[in-house]
């Protein structure tokens, strides 16, 4: 590996969306990659350190990929070559040379890479106890987005919704980030609406989420 000064990256996302980053991550085993671990550390602001993994950032990442020793060793050198090519990529910028380090920010593209590789991974959290409330989303997508209405449909089902309706889907988890999340990305945030339900009285619905709830309550 060459001689090089470490990598420190600014970030412009906020805590809500870094969070549903790291817990996507963590919780799809497809989504451990390289790539994708260098998209990470650049959202979460880390760091790229020579000789050592930085417990700051890539220590985090460390315990993702679930690697110790020299398997960590041998990733962190293929996270520096996945930073070169996204670099000649232009998914990062240099911005400047700042107290030993080279900073580095995402570009436009970057961003879009990264919010992508969020979307793609997205998964809601199972928490440890219930608290009992209901998420149900409707939504009336006009015809001629209908390719945007689909996509949505498609999300929310991998997520896990139950389609109580149509355009009606209900999930018993917290997930009101995700959703925002979902409809920012497909640009139909005003025609989409979530609720909090405290009562079910629905038998198919609560049959469907029998066992999830049966572990968290």
């Amino acid at each position: 590996m060459p001689k090089h000064k470490p990598i420190k990256f600014e970030t412009s996302f906020d805590p809500a969306f870094t969070k549903i980053l790291v817990e996507s991550i963590r919780s799809n085993q497809t989504a451990k990659t390289v790539a994708n671990a260098c998209l990470t550390i650049a959202a979460l602001g880390g760091v790229l350190t020579l000789g050592v993994l930085a417990p700051n950032a890539i220590g985090g990442m460390a315990k993702i990929f679930n690697l110790t020793g020299k398997e960590k060793k041998m990733k962190y050198r293929e996270l520096w070559g996945s930073f070169d090519r996204m670099r000649y990529e232009h998914t990062f910028e240099f911005v400047a040379e700042k107290d030993g380090y080279q900073v580095y920010r995402p570009t436009i593209f970057g961003m879009k890479r990264i919010k992508k590789l969020v979307y793609d991974e997205l998964c809601i959290s199972i928490p440890k106890r219930w608290d009992g409330l209901w998420r149900l989303v409707i939504f009336d997508v006009p015809k001629h987005l209908h390719k945007h209405r689909n996509a949505l449909r498609r999300k929310i089902k991998e997520l896990g919704f139950y389609p109580c309706q149509k355009s009606v889907w209900i999930h018993p988890l917290p997930c009101l980030t995700e959703i925002e999340f979902v409809k920012e990305m497909l640009g139909i945030s005003s025609f989409v609406k979530i609720f909090l339900v405290k009562e079910m009285t629905d038998g198919k619905v609560l049959y469907h989420f029998k066992d999830l709830l049966a572990e968290i309550t």
